[in-house]
């Protein structure tokens, strides 16, 4: 491929990225703000369980939404 041809961007990664980098700084700005303010009573390990629950939370929604996206492609490049 030259530099002068277009590369086609899949339908839907645009929305799927802006997404991706809303929920990752969106839930660890949550994680900081929670267990610096609101969490003052909590033990260390509360604090800790705290953040580990936002990134799960967090990787269950990127890991929903990016593997649909991946299912759909790969189905319409198998059908091609």
């Amino acid at each position: 491929m030259s530099q002068n041809e277009s590369q086609e961007v899949p339908p839907g990664l645009e929305p799927r990225v802006a997404v991706s980098i809303v929920v990752l700084f969106g839930g660890l700005i949550f994680a900081i703000i929670y267990v610096a303010f609101f969490a003052a009573s909590f033990s260390l390990f509360q604090k800790v369980a705290v953040v580990l629950v936002v990134l799960l939370v967090m990787i269950a929604i990127l890991g929903l939404m990016w593997a649909s996206w991946g299912m759909r492609q790969g189905i319409k490049e198998y059908r091609e």
